[in-house]
C-alpha cells in the first residue's frame, strides 16, 4: 500500500502539476558574471574593432586613436584587415600618457570575419593568415590571444523568422570546441546585422549554462563618422592588459548602442550606466539598478529575455520563482534616453534535480 501511494504522489509531481507551474519554479541562477564586481569603480569605455589606413579605413592610426579618445574612450584595439597596426609609438602616440590601453591585434579577413586580440598574430606563427577559421581560432589561441566573431549575420540569412539549423550548428560546433573564442559582436558599427541578436540568443539558449558566450558591442569604425556608436563598458578598479583580459574571459562588463534609436536621439553620454547587479538567492530575485542622465531609469525601461529572445519580464527586478518560459539564461536591455545597454547573459539551472529541466520548448 505504501508503496502505491509514494508511486501515485510521484506521478502526480512528474505529471499531474500543470505546465506553467513547472515552468516558472525550478530556474535559479547559477553563473552571474557580475557577482564580484564593484560598480564603485571607474568604468572604462572599450572599442575593439576599429580600421586605419592601414587597410580599408578613410584615417590614420594617430587620428583614429585620437577620435576614441576625444569620445571618453581608454581601451583600444586598432583592427586592420589582417594587420597588426601596433605599437601606438609608431605613430606618435603613448598610451600611457592618454591614460588608455593600447589591445594589439587585427581583423582576421580570409575567413569569417575573425578579432584577434591581445596578440600579434599571425606573427611569428605564419607571414601571412589562414584562410581556415578553425585554424586561426585555434592558432590564435596558441599564441595566447583572444577570439571575437565579428559580425556572423554576413555569412548567413535568415529562414523567414528563423535562422538556419546548419548556420546554428556550425556556430555551437566552434564555440564548444575553441575556449578562447570568447563571445560575438552583437552590435556592428550601424546595427547594420540586426539579426545577430537573434543568433546570440540562440546560442545562449543550446549552450548555457556551461558555455558562455560574450556578447560586444563594437564599431567596425571606418571614418569618423562611426566613432562613439558603440561601446563596452568594463568597472575596473586599475586599467591594465590583465585586468581587462580577465574581465572579458569573465564577462564582467556590458554593452551598449545609440544605433537602437532615431539619428536625432542618438547620445553616448546618455545610455544607461549601471550602478548595481544584486542577486538574492533567498528569494530568488535578481535586482538592476541604472541611471541615465544622472537620473534612475524608469522601471518600464528594463525588459528581460530568455527562452531563445522571448521578453519574460519588465522591470528592474525579476523573480525567478515567479517568471514564467525561463530556460538556461537570463539577459535583460535597459533602454535609456540616448541608447540601450545590455547586460551579459546569467546562467540558469535547475532549482532542485526534482523537476526535468525545461528547455522552453513544447
Amino acid at each position: 500500500m505504501k508503496r502505491f501511494l509514494f508511486i501515485t504522489f510521484f506521478v502526480f509531481l512528474c505529471n499531474g502539476l500543470p505546465d506553467q507551474y513547472l515552468r516558472a519554479q525550478q530556474k535559479v541562477i547559477v553563473n552571474n558574471p557580475y557577482a564580484s564586481v564593484d560598480f564603485e569603480n571607474k568604468i572604462h569605455k572599450a572599442n575593439f574593432h576599429t580600421h586605419t589606413t592601414k587597410s580599408d579605413g578613410s584615417q590614420d592610426p594617430d587620428v583614429v586613436i585620437d577620435g576614441y579618445h576625444s569620445e571618453g574612450y581608454s581601451i583600444l584595439a586598432l583592427t586592420d584587415h589582417n594587420h597588426v597596426t601596433w605599437p601606438w609609438f609608431d605613430f606618435g602616440k603613448n598610451p600611457e600618457e592618454l591614460e588608455m590601453l593600447a589591445v594589439p591585434g587585427n581583423e582576421l579577413s580570409r575567413h569569417h570575419h575573425n578579432l584577434s586580440l591581445f596578440t600579434l598574430y599571425p606573427y611569428p606563427v605564419r607571414e601571412w593568415p589562414t584562410r581556415k577559421l578553425k585554424v586561426s581560432l585555434r592558432e590564435v589561441s596558441e599564441s595566447g590571444g583572444l577570439n571575437i566573431l565579428a559580425h556572423p549575420g554576413r555569412y548567413w540569412d535568415m529562414d523567414g523568422e528563423d535562422i538556419p539549423d546548419d548556420a546554428l550548428k556550425e556556430y555551437v560546433k566552434l564555440f564548444r570546441k575553441f575556449n578562447l573564442l570568447i563571445g560575438m559582436e552583437v552590435h556592428n558599427q550601424e546595427d547594420r546585422y540586426p539579426r545577430d541578436r537573434k543568433l546570440w540568443d540562440a546560442l545562449l539558449e543550446e549552450l548555457m549554462p556551461d558555455r558562455t558566450v560574450w556578447g560586444f558591442a563594437n564599431d567596425d569604425s571606418h571614418q569618423k563618422a562611426h566613432i562613439g556608436l558603440n561601446a563596452n563598458h568594463f568597472p575596473l578598479n586599475n586599467l591594465s592588459e590583465s585586468s581587462v583580459r580577465e574581465a572579458m574571459l569573465q564577462g564582467k562588463f556590458y554593452f551598449s548602442s545609440v544605433t537602437t534609436h532615431p539619428e536625432d536621439e542618438r547620445d553616448p553620454g546618455r545610455v544607461p550606466v549601471i550602478t548595481a547587479v544584486h542577486y538574492d538567492d533567498k528569494v530568488n530575485t535578481l535586482t538592476l539598478t541604472a541611471e541615465a542622465d544622472g537620473e534612475p531609469v524608469n522601471e518600464s525601461h528594463y525588459t528581460w529575455f530568455s527562452n531563445r529572445g522571448e521578453i519574460v519580464a519588465n522591470g528592474s527586478s525579476i523573480n525567478l520563482d515567479e517568471t514564467q518560459d525561463l530556460t538556461t539564461y537570463l539577459r535583460a536591455e535597459i533602454r535609456g534616453p540616448g541608447g540601450v545597454t545590455y547586460t551579459q547573459p546569467f546562467g540558469l539551472g535547475d532549482k532542485n534535480n526534482f523537476f526535468p529541466a525545461t528547455r522552453g520548448k513544447e
